[in-house]
């Protein structure tokens, strides 16, 4: 049965490994390893700018309080 290789770099290390041609990793082993423990970005949350909601908030009570006066 033959079995056909290619030779690859990992985008991770830079080592060179041997890959099945049938998959495609871009990892080595090792490295695939290691980047098993990293979240995937769908569980991942996503870090931005925070929303405005405390600004408005504020706003709207400075004018209830206004009102009442």
């Amino acid at each position: 049965m033959d079995t056909r290789v290619e030779l690859k770099i990992c985008e991770a290390c830079g080592s060179l490994f041997y890959r099945d041609k049938k998959h495609h990793n871009t990892y080595c082993a090792g490295c695939e390893a290691l980047l098993k423990n990293f979240p995937t970005p769908e569980t991942r949350k996503l870090k931005g700018r925070p929303g405005r909601k405390g600004k408005m908030l504020a706003w709207i009570h400075e004018v209830e309080d206004e009102g009442k006066q």
